[in-house]
């Protein structure tokens, strides 16, 4: 699903994003990035989305080579592709129906579709009772919620989150990612970035540690710190 290699990524003037990193994320996996900030995670998530390009080295997404990638098939790798952020980014003057059914309508999806697949998926995370709310009516777990369904309404083949439990607390994180959980049990490819260690911990799936934009560890049943006792999988 995703391939780097030998990615080098420098931010002008000398500050490294990420240093020959080369790794594998196959289709259906489900992966934490960690690292302290500046570790080179959220370089990832970008580049992956051709928002930035590297100096050197090759990206593949999906089989694609994102180095040959024209300009104007950007868009269409970009809808491939469902993100979740730390900050929501929800529409607040749509309700929370609104917000979902606004990923697929920039898609130009049909309505008669649309009808079909926003409660399909407001009910999958939970919010079937919520479809006339605004933003701000709901709580903060919730937004993140929509934020989830609207990233996957279209069934994307692949997730990336960017510290999606940052801003909720930790028994609200616990439902996001027992949803993260579920939509790749769909066979979604899921590429979590996270500084919740208790999480990673609890999980036990792969872990790839970033330092200085350097891949330092690649684990595959791991925690967020390199130990060796093991920690019960509790999703």
């Amino acid at each position: 699903m995703i391939v780097f290699e030998d990615v080098i990524k420098v931010y002008d003037p000398d500050v490294v994003g990420l240093q020959d990193f080369t790794c594998h994320i196959g289709k259906g996996e489900f992966v934490f990035l960690v690292g302290p900030s500046g570790s080179g995670k959220s370089t990832l998530i970008k580049l992956v989305l051709k928002e930035l390009v590297p100096n050197s080295g090759r990206i593949l997404v999906a089989g694609r080579n994102l180095g040959t990638l024209r300009k104007s098939r950007v868009p269409l790798l970009r809808r491939n592709i469902g993100c979740v952020f730390q900050d929501f980014k929800l529409l607040p003057n749509k309700t929370v129906h609104d917000n979902v059914a606004y990923a697929l309508e920039v898609v130009g999806e049909p309505r008669r579709s649309i009808r079909r697949k926003v409660p399909e998926i407001l009910s999958l995370v939970g919010l079937a009772e919520k479809t006339d709310s605004y933003p701000h009516e709901i709580s903060g777990g919730e937004q993140q919620r929509v934020s989830v369904a609207r990233a996957f309404v279209n069934h994307p083949p692949l997730l990336l989150a960017d510290e999606p439990t940052g801003n909720i607390d930790p028994e609200t994180a616990v439902g996001i990612m027992q949803l993260l959980v579920r939509i790749n049990r769909t066979g979604t490819t899921v590429v979590i970035a996270t500084h919740d260690r208790d999480m990673v911990n609890r999980m036990r799936r792969r872990v790839l540690q970033l330092e200085a934009g350097r891949l330092v560890r690649d684990e595959r049943r791991g925690s967020y710190d390199q130990v060796t006792e093991e920690v019960g999988d509790a999703l």
